[in-house]
C-alpha cells in the first residue's frame, strides 16, 4: 500500500512531538495532501516516530535459511519499524567482493536501507586476510569479526594495519575465548548459586584493551559491540582522552534484564553476551545519559525452537529483537533521557554509524516511521515473530508500549 493518511498522530519534529494532526504518506514521501481516496488510519493521539535502524542483523540466509530467511528479517523490520539496518551474519562471512555483490542485490529486493560490514579475515577465522580494499571499493561500510574473538593479537595488527588503507572502522564484540572458557553467564553469586560456569568481565575488558591498544598505536577507528560492563565505557572514555577513534553500543536486552534472570533456567536467555549485575546494567543506563555509548543496538539472532527447548546449558546462544525492540524499551528510555535522545539512540545514530542517512519526518523527504501507542500494554506471543523462530527473553511477558503500524519504504503494514 503505497499511500495512506494517518489521522490524530503526533508526529516528532524539531526534537519534540508536536500536537495530534494528519500526516499524508504519499509514494514514500510526506506531503501535504493525499490523493482521493487514499485509506485512513486513526492512530488516536500516538506518536509518529522516525524509524529504526538496527545494529547488528543476522538473518541466517544462505547458509542457514534453515533457521532463518532474509524474507523473515524483512518482515521482522516492517513490523518493528525499522528502515534499515547493519548486517554482518556470523554463518555467512562477506570476505570477498562476490558475497558482498550478492547480498546488496538480495537486500535491494526489500525497499529498506541496508549496509553490510565485510569479515577482515577469511570465514572469520583469523588465519587468512580478506579483500579489505575490494570490499571498501565495493560498499562495505567497515570490516566485523563476526563476533568472534581474533585472539591471535598480530593478525589483528595486520588486518587492522591493512584495513587501515581503506579509512574504514572494525567491528568488534569484545569478549576473550581464553578466559570465557566455555561459560555461559556472568561470573558472580547468581552463577554460583547455580553452580553454572560463568564468563568474568576481564574476559570484555581485557579483550577491549587490546584492540584500544591497537587502534591506538595504528590509528585506525573501531566501534565496540554489545559491551555489557561498566569497566568497559571506563576504558572507552580514558582511550577516547587519549584520542582514539572509538565508538560503541549497547544490546536492546542488556537495558532491560540483569543476571538475577537466571534463575529462571529459560533457554532464551541465553545470549552471546552475558546479562551482567544490576549495577553493569545501571553503569550501561549510565553511559547513555553521558553519551559514551552511542547507540542501542538489536542484534537480532535468531535460533530455532528446538535448540532452545532444552538446558540452558546446552541450548544455542541468541535472541530476536526487532519486533519488540521498540515497544519494551521506549518507555523507560524516553522517561530517563528524554524523547529526542531517545530517537537519536535507537534511529539517528545507528545509521550514522553505518554511513546510512536517518529517518526524518519532513514534508518532501522520504518517510519511514513507526506509530506506537506509548501507553498500550503489548502481550509477547509466538505469532509475532516473523519466520518460525520466537527466541525472545521477552516471550511470555507483557510490553509497556506498542507498534500500530509502520509505514517503511512506501509500504504500510498494519500491527
Amino acid at each position: 500500500m503505497p499511500n495512506m493518511v494517518l489521522n490524530n498522530v503526533r508526529p516528532f519534529v524539531n526534537g519534540k512531538f508536536g500536537k495530534p494532526t494528519k500526516m499524508c504518506l504519499v509514494d514514500g514521501a510526506w506531503t501535504d495532501s493525499a490523493p482521493e481516496g487514499t485509506p485512513e488510519f486513526d492512530a488516536k493521539g500516538a506518536l509518529a516516530i522516525p524509524a529504526l535502524f538496527g545494529l547488528g542483523l543476522d538473518f541466517k540466509e544462505p547458509l542457514r535459511d534453515d533457521i532463518y530467511t532474509f524474507k523473515d528479517g524483512v518482515c521482522a523490520m516492517r513490523r518493528g519499524g525499522f528502515f534499515g539496518g547493519l548486517y554482518e551474519s556470523s554463518a555467512n562471512p562477506i570476505d570477498d567482493s562476490q558475497k558482498l555483490t550478492a547480498m546488496q542485490q538480495l537486500s535491494a529486493k526489500s525497499s529498506l536501507e541496508f549496509a553490510f560490514l565485510g569479515a577482515f579475515s577469511m570465514g572469520f577465522l583469523c588465519k587468512d586476510l580478506s579483500e579489505m580494499v575490494e570490499l571498501a571499493q565495493g560498499g562495505a561500510v567497515g570490516f566485523g569479526d563476526g563476533n568472534r574473538d581474533c585472539s591471535r593479537t598480530r593478525f589483528l595488527r595486520l588486518a587492522m594495519e591493512y584495513g587501515s588503507m581503506t579509512g574504514k572502522r572494525f567491528f568488534f564484540m569484545p569478549l576473550d575465548d581464553s578466559l570465557r572458557h566455555h561459560g555461559l553467564v556472568h561470573e558472580g553469586c547468581y552463577a554460583d548459586t547455580l553452580g553454572m560456569k560463568s564468563i568474568p568481565r576481564i574476559a570484555e575488558t581485557i579483550a577491549a584493551f587490546r584492540i584500544l591498544e591497537m587502534s591506538r598505536f595504528l590509528n585506525v577507528p573501531v566501534h565496540f559491540k554489545q559491551v555489557s560492563c561498566g569497566e568497559t565505557l571506563k576504558l572507552v572514555e580514558m582511550a577516547r582522552a587519549q584520542g582514539v577513534d572509538v565508538t560503541c553500543d549497547v544490546d536492546i536486552y542488556h537495558l532491560l534484564i540483569d543476571d538475577s534472570s537466571l534463575f529462571d533456567l529459560n533457554s532464551n536467555f541465553n545470549v552471546s553476551m552475558p546479562f551482567r549485575s544490576a549495577e553493569d546494567r545501571e553503569a550501561l543506563w549510565k553511559g547513555l545519559e553521558s553519551g559514551t555509548v552511542n547507540a542501542i543496538s538489536m542484534n537480532h539472532d535468531p535460533v530455532l525452537g528446538q535448540d532452545k527447548e532444552v538446558n540452558f546449558e546446552d541450548a544455542v546462544p541468541g535472541a530476536v529483537s526487532l519486533e519488540t525492540a521498540l515497544p519494551a524499551i521506549w518507555k523507560p528510555l524516553s522517561e530517563r533521557l528524554g524523547a529526542a535522545r531517545a530517537v537519536e539512540l535507537l534511529s539517528t545514530a545507528p545509521a550514522q554509524l553505518a554511513g546510512v542517512a536517518p529517518a526524518a519526518l519532513e514534508v518532501g523527504k522520504r518517510a519511514d516511521v513507526v506509530i506506537l501507542d506509548p501507553d498500550s500494554p503489548m502481550s509477547v506471543g509466538a505469532s509475532l515473530f516473523a519466520g518460525q523462530v520466537s527466541n525472545s527473553p521477552l516471550l511470555g511477558k507483557t510490553l509497556p508500549s506498542k507498534i500500530l503500524g509502520t509505514y517503511l519504504g512506501g509500504v504500510w503494514t498494519e500491527v
